[in-house]
């Protein structure tokens, strides 16, 4: 049973951009990993065949639709028809148009590929994850048993404002049956997350980048995922920003028991897809 990639951004569409303005060399040198050939060279070809070699079966791929990289919810489902079984769109949510925009993401779920939802509080908007305008996106996953994935960690907001982690706090109280996915783990405030996911049976973290030995505070997400929230931790390798052998590598190193790593690596992600796959 292969392993499921809970973040990963393909070197496709509007993601290109993440090449194209360097971001992808910044966190590769600062994280101090290797350019794959897939990422050289910004294939997808290339990227299956790095996904074969270092295990992983499915992908989960999020929308992002900011002022410096703009991916198209349809450009998601193009590529997962493409490649099948391989690719799962979380279509991007955009509170600003939250009629038209639910009405297309029940599409892209109901309809075609999609595994669930992405939604980017202060990327290119100073929204925050309380704002009303996620409220009617919020009440339709949750009656839906649909799983939600959201961006969050400093870098994302205007300001590093640590109410933060209280806002999300309060929409996983008043939302206990929706199931939140939090990319980036919330990093910085790695212990802070830990804690809500402890006491909020609604949080799972996915640190992804921010779990690499060479990050400040991964070793927070080590001790949860061999720990207290075993059950409800999710692998991601944040590629292209981490290569996918360098990803699948880092969590290998954890020494987590084998159940445990099972969880990690493939168990917790395919129960939160279990609604569609």
């Amino acid at each position: 049973m292969g392993i499921i990639d809970f973040r990963m951004r393909p070197l496709y569409g509007g993601y290109l951009s993440m090449a194209e303005a360097g971001t992808t060399d910044k966190f590769l040198t600062g994280l101090r990993c290797q350019i794959t050939p897939s990422i050289r060279e910004c294939s997808i070809e290339l990227l299956v065949k790095e996904m074969d070699e270092a295990g992983i079966e499915k992908a989960v791929i999020p929308g992002r639709q900011s002022s410096g990289t703009f991916v198209d919810n349809q450009e998601l489902c193009d590529l997962a028809k493409q490649w099948p079984g391989r690719f799962i769109p979380f279509p991007l949510y955009d509170p600003l148009r939250p009629k038209e925009s639910l009405e297309e993401v029940r599409r892209i779920l109901m309809d075609g590929p999609g595994g669930g939802v992405t939604i980017e509080p202060g990327f290119g908007n100073t929204l925050r994850f309380d704002d009303p305008g996620y409220f009617p996106l919020y009440r339709w996953l949750e009656d839906n048993g649909i799983p939600l994935m959201l961006t969050f960690s400093g870098s994302i907001t205007p300001t590093i404002d640590c109410t933060l982690p209280g806002r999300l706090d309060l929409v996983a109280q008043t939302h206990p049956n929706l199931k939140i996915v939090v990319g980036h783990a919330g990093w910085p405030w790695s212990k802070e997350l830990i804690c809500m996911g402890f006491f909020r049976r609604n949080i799972y973290l996915a640190p992804d980048l921010y779990s690499m030995a060479s990050v400040p505070g991964s070793e927070d997400y080590r001790l949860a995922a061999a720990g207290m929230l075993q059950d409800r931790f999710l692998f991601g390798s944040s590629y292209p920003l981490v290569p996918l052998g360098e990803a699948v590598d880092n969590v290998r190193a954890w020494k987590l028991d084998p159940a445990c790593e099972q969880r990690v690596l493939h168990d917790t992600a395919a129960e939160l897809l279990s609604w569609k796959f």
